[in-house]
């Protein structure tokens, strides 16, 4: 079972590709009604507060400065980005420019702590963040969308809000309380946390673009200019928070964890929240977004992983 695991979520990013591509071209999908996405999301939040690591969070307490540097960076730094790339490449087309800034406004991803982990960074810090983010993003999503005229896109807080307390905030309340009361199930809710998280996303892969066909037909044209936007959006986003992060003296473990924190944002929530505020086409970008934020961070991950490695081996050699 864990070998089916592990394959799934290191193919996660073409699995995700594979299935928007087969569900685009074949008649047949599930054609679900609009809650469901968010439902498959909420489950997965569950089970990511269920087998979230509350004692790490607690150890991080003298670590306020970078938990601020990391929640500034991500909510300048990656939205910035986000509208400079909108603005500058989709101006012309404001649903495909307001599914981008969603992509980089909402909180962190999962995928953020495992990567950060992988890579040796700090992952409390981005649980932390992740945390910070429900707060924050509900309030910054609608003021980036200011940059777009009101009566091509726009989107009320609170409904905003209502729906990240719908998605995110009672499910991850719900798993931190299930967690306290039953202890013992964070052991058994990883394994069940990783695998339902790469089929709830591509769950959502699925009926997201089988109910928006027709729109994404239309933008067919744009697709190869979105998906290198897309990519920049993250890549540029992940760079530039650790090379700041690094500017301004915070250690190498924070760094990198910050480096997650910044560039790995919720794309399944983008897509969800661009499905039920904005329009179809608007789902696009987050879609790509995924695929992206899963592929480089895997590779990102490896890189310091692998560093570390060799730095070991060079710090054994040079002992002898």
């Amino acid at each position: 079972m864990n070998a089916v695991i592990n394959f799934i979520s290191q193919k996660l990013p073409i699995l995700i590709l594979l299935v928007a591509i087969y569900t685009y071209f074949s008649p047949y999908y599930w054609d679900a009604p609009s809650i469901i996405p968010s439902i498959f999301l909420g489950i997965v939040i569950f089970f990511t507060g269920v087998s979230m690591n509350i004692n790490s969070i607690k150890d991080i307490r003298n670590k306020k400065r970078e938990i601020i540097i990391a929640t500034v960076l991500k909510y300048t730094v990656t939205v910035i980005i986000s509208i400079i790339l909108a603005l500058m490449f989709f101006s012309s087309n404001p649903e495909m420019a307001a599914g981008l800034i969603l992509a980089g406004t909402v909180p962190n991803g999962t995928a953020a702590t495992v990567y950060s982990l992988l890579a040796g960074g700090n992952a409390s810090l981005v649980v932390l963040g992740s945390l910070i983010d429900v707060v924050v993003s509900p309030i910054v999503t609608p003021l980036s969308m200011l940059v777009l005229s009101n009566d091509q896109v726009s989107i009320s807080f609170f409904s905003l809000l209502k729906s990240f307390i719908l998605i995110v905030v009672i499910p991850i309340s719900l798993g931190l309380t299930t967690q306290k009361m039953f202890p013992e199930l964070t052991i058994y809710s990883k394994s069940a946390t990783k695998l339902g998280s790469a089929l709830a996303l591509l769950l959502i892969v699925h009926t997201i673009v089988g109910s928006g066909k027709e729109a994404i037909a239309s933008e067919i044209s744009s697709l190869p200019l979105l998906a290198v936007v897309s990519f920049l959006q993250v890549f540029l986003s992940m760079i530039l928070g650790y090379y700041l992060a690094k500017k301004l003296k915070v250690r190498e473990s924070d760094a990198r964890a910050i480096l997650f924190h910044v560039g790995l944002c919720n794309t399944a929530l983008a897509a969800i929240l661009a499905y039920q505020f904005i329009g179809e086409v608007a789902v696009i970008a987050p879609i790509l977004g995924m695929v992206f934020n899963l592929s480089l961070g895997a590779f990102i991950s490896n890189y310091f992983s692998k560093k570390e490695i060799m730095e070991e081996f060079q710090n054994v050699a040079s002992s002898k």
